[in-house]
């Protein structure tokens, strides 16, 4: 059975998915199966509902998460060595999407403490949905990073939170940070039609300033537009400025 949902993701190998449905007060993960038949055509890629595979959540992030969990328990993702790159296939989307999954690395209570911290001393209401997103994407690319066909350009992919800016190695870069990002709120939070929270730079080359709303949507201002995108993911924000430039592999260099 195909689903078509507003997130999905794939095993390293491809042969399994995870695919996230709304509903009007709740999120579906649905966990497929490639379907193998010689029979079907070649062009077409199909995947079949794995019986008794079925969660709920109350929100995406928590639903993605559960898809996670579910792919790594099915088909483990493989440990990457320093120096290595795994090879990425499908679309643009699907690569980005599965770079941020193999990439993924457990944010601890500590992090998330000192993430609440930072927040607090700067004076800005920190949103559970800010929370989430943190605990979610804290530590990806913490050791590694995206590798593209022109390697020129792989410093260029930003997934950067405010709060990972130590005082030590940049003196005043998070206060500066910040209240930039506080100039521009009150548009946002008109925009949004809710409350925001700062969360970061996530983007390639200019990668814009990045809010969370109370439903966990993001949204993005840039320095060379004026109108604010709005995302489900960051991978979506990735994926959406990268355009002709093809992230190829995921390559492990255990940096910090």
């Amino acid at each position: 059975m195909q689903i078509d949902g507003i997130h999905e993701e794939y095993s390293y190998d491809r042969l399994y998915r995870f695919v996230v449905c709304r509903k009007p007060d709740y999120f579906e993960v649905w966990v497929q199966k490639k379907v193998i038949d010689e029979y079907l055509d070649p062009d077409e890629i199909y995947y079949s509902d794995i019986p008794d595979i079925k969660h709920t959540a109350d929100s995406l992030e928590r639903a993605i998460e559960i898809g996670q969990e579910c792919l790594n328990n099915i088909s483990p993702t493989p440990q990457m060595e320093t120096g290595i790159a795994i090879e990425l296939t499908g679309t643009k989307k699907e690569r980005i999407n599965e770079a941020f999954r193999l990439a993924y690395t457990v944010v601890s209570d500590q992090e998330l403490g000192h993430f609440r911290e930072v927040y607090e001393k700067a004076g800005i209401p920190l949103l559970p949905a800010a929370e989430r997103l943190y605990k979610r994407y804290g530590g990806v690319f913490r050791k590694h990073y995206i590798e593209l066909d022109e390697p020129v350009y792989n410093n260029d992919i930003i997934l950067f939170f405010y709060a990972d800016l130590v005082e030590t190695r940049w003196p005043n870069e998070m206060e500066r940070r910040f209240e930039e990002a506080m100039n521009d709120i009150d548009l946002v939070r008109e925009f949004a039609g809710q409350e925001v929270c700062p969360i970061g730079d996530i983007g390639f080359y200019y990668p814009p300033v990045v809010y969370v709303g109370e439903d966990g949507l993001l949204y993005c201002i840039y320095e060379y537009k004026e109108e604010i995108d709005v995302f489900t993911t960051p991978e979506e924000i990735i994926a959406d400025q990268l355009s002709n430039h093809m992230p190829v592999a995921l390559k492990g260099n255990h940096r910090i």
